[in-house]
């Protein structure tokens, strides 16, 4: 080398030199700002992909009976579920988990989009209660789709099968329109009750999601738990509901159609509550195949209509109490007050039948009410403005909604002028000819069941009008007591004592020596009222027994028992039955007979006590 090079090669390996030792001196720097100053946010980073938190589903409170016994329960069921975090992205990933499932892919994309977006809330569940076969296939899947997880979750069981679908009603998961339409109130994922008391009483039923916090592998595997907040479950509770008399109704109905509702004549409380045909809510916590959609969301039978209360009937004969309360009212009539029936009668040139063809022959008040006597309530109805009966209807609440603890009741329907004017905007004008036919409760009268049955309890009690509610009280941390809720006071409309008398005379008679005698009991005695609501004109008879069976009469019955001293009160509808004395009275027969003979022969426990849980361990006996 020349040696005049040697002091450049010096200065070139000095700065090279230099620059090692710079970058040596960055790297440690780097390295120890990453080791120490760094240190607690790479770890927090790195827990967060290794440690996981899981939501815990909080069971539901179960449902009970008045008398303890379980109408809804919880059983531990296994879903196969995505959690939040590991939801995939790539559509061929989403598509081929779609088809492993048997899954719509374009349903599943757009629901994964959902959750994704949703932020915090329950894992996506693609497949429920997995029995074997089903636990086989997420295993298969999973080797596959490493991402999915198999939970264990509560879920509901509704004890009954279609015992009282209608009034528990179902539970399913918060949907993007709910949540949308109320904002911030659920999470995507969540359980709510879509129908019946499962809805109404979902802040009552629904607990506190706990979380627990697990380590997981690099293929998302738990391998440690780092501990857990445990769900906190909703509060059991009961309802008013008699599970022995909702049984005997379930078994009276059979294959007819109609509704029946049984109030306590103490506080309101709904003792029974039917609707055929029912339906078995635990058909609707899976997804429905074609076939159960066609048989109960298609079927013309209306299969999940709460009849019960969203039913609006022709009340028939049953609403000749409320003219006649009515026309004793407006002085328009008395006791004494005498009506010939020859069987029909002329008004506004127009031939009014009875249902007696022959005549009933010269009757006064109570027994035109005991034989039903079309021609005698068309006779008060002439006498009367529309608006008198409606404001009379109006005074006693049989215009609003009962106000019953369950969704979408349906109003009672009395017509006046100013209803037909808004109902029927064509022809606004109220006919003379229209009074008479609601005079029988025919026409475009048209109440609930339970609204029907509210206004007998109003009979009954002589004028309170009770808010009929399925809410019982909450049950006890010790499984036997109930913590009673707050009852709706009575709104009192007080009965003149002299009209009370007749009204509950005549529906005394209807039992003991009119339209409903065969379904007398010896032990108990009812009152109460007959009532044919017709569905369709005929000319006579026969005409009317070759009518197919969806164009026959409804049949009806309302009334109360004891009728020395009533304690409950009830409806009774059977659609296109014919006579209620021949389909509704039996039934309500039926009912009074398990309430008051059948039913253990022990009073009527006194509502808000201690209600004894049939389930809890019998005490042992000292021999």
């Amino acid at each position: 080398m020349d040696p005049r090079q040697r002091p450049l090669l010096h200065r070139r390996l000095g700065v090279f030199k230099a620059f090692a030792w710079c970058l040596v001196a960055s790297l440690v720097l780097v390295y120890a700002w990453l080791q120490l100053v760094r240190h607690g946010e790479f770890k927090q980073l790195a827990m967060q992909q290794a440690v996981k938190v899981r939501p815990i589903a909080a069971p539901r409170g179960l449902v009970l009976d008045r008398n303890g016994h379980r109408l809804v329960d919880n059983r531990r069921a296994l879903h196969l579920v995505i959690q939040r975090e590991d939801l995939p992205t790539r559509p061929e990933v989403i598509e081929a988990l779609a088809l492993a499932l048997e899954l719509d892919p374009a349903a599943l994309a757009r629901k994964i989009q959902s959750y994704r977006i949703a932020g915090k809330g329950r894992p996506l569940v693609l497949k429920e209660n997995l029995d074997e076969a089903g636990i086989a296939l997420a295993e298969r899947v999973r080797a596959r789709h490493p991402f999915l997880s198999v939970d264990v979750a509560p879920r509901r069981v509704y004890l009954g099968d279609e015992l009282a679908g209608h009034v528990l009603g179902y539970v399913g998961e918060v949907d993007e329109e709910l949540m949308k339409a109320k904002p911030g109130v659920f999470r995507l994922g969540e359980t709510i009750g879509k129908e019946g008391f499962e809805a109404s009483g979902n802040d009552k039923l629904k607990g506190v999601d706990g979380q627990k916090r697990i380590l997981v592998d690099q293929l998302g595997t738990e391998v440690a738990n780092f501990g857990q907040a445990d769900a906190a479950p909703g509060r059991s509770l009961f309802l008013t509901l008699d599970a022995g008399l909702q049984k005997v109704l379930q078994d009276a109905y059979g294959e007819e159609a109609g509704a029946a509702v049984v109030l306590d004549l103490r506080d309101g409380g709904v003792l029974a509550m039917y609707s055929s045909p029912s339906y078995d809510p635990n058909l609707f916590l899976n997804r429905l195949s074609q076939e159960m959609v066609d048989r109960y969301l298609n079927n013309p039978t209306r299969p999940m209509l709460n009849r019960a209360i969203q039913g609006i009937y022709a009340p028939g004969s049953t609403f000749k109490l409320l003219v006649a309360l009515a026309a004793l009212e407006k002085g328009i009539a008395t006791a004494q007050t005498a009506v010939y029936c020859a069987g029909k009668k002329n008004y506004y040139g127009r031939d009014f039948r009875c249902d007696k063809l022959s005549g009933h022959g010269t009757l006064a008040m109570v027994q035109a009410i005991a034989q039903s006597c079309d021609v005698y309530f068309y006779e008060l109805a002439s006498r009367m403005d529309v608006d008198d009966i409606h404001a009379t209807a109006e005074k006693y609440g049989l215009t609003d909604r009962t106000g019953v603890d369950l969704p979408q009741e349906k109003r009672t329907r009395i017509p006046s002028r100013a209803w037909k004017r808004k109902a029927v905007p064509k022809d606004p004008k109220w006919y003379a000819g229209e009074t008479i036919s609601v005079g029988i409760g025919q026409g475009a009268v048209g109440v609930t069941p339970i609204g029907l049955a509210r206004f007998y309890a109003l009979l009954a009690t002589k004028g309170k009008l009770l808010t009929p509610h399925l809410f019982y009280g909450f049950r006890g941390d010790q499984g036997h007591e109930l913590d009673p809720a707050p009852v709706a006071a009575p709104k009192d409309s007080p009965l003149d004592p002299k009209h009370w008398s007749v009204l509950d005379e005549g529906l005394y008679e209807v039992v003991r020596s009119g339209t409903a005698q065969r379904s007398a009991l010896k032990e108990i005695t009812m009152a109460g009222k007959t009532g044919t609501a017709q569905v369709a004109t005929f000319v006579d008879r026969a005409h009317y027994l070759r009518q197919a069976k969806h164009l026959k009469d409804h049949a009806l019955f309302a009334g109360y028992a004891p009728h020395e001293k009533p304690q409950i009160a009830f409806a009774v509808v059977v659609e296109n039955a014919g006579f209620g004395a021949d389909m509704a009275a039996p039934i309500a027969q039926k009912l009074v007979r398990y309430w008051f003979i059948d039913r253990l022969k022990n009073p009527l426990p006194p509502p808000r006590g201690r209600m004894v849980d049939p389930f809890a361990p019998a005490p042992e006996v000292a021999e």
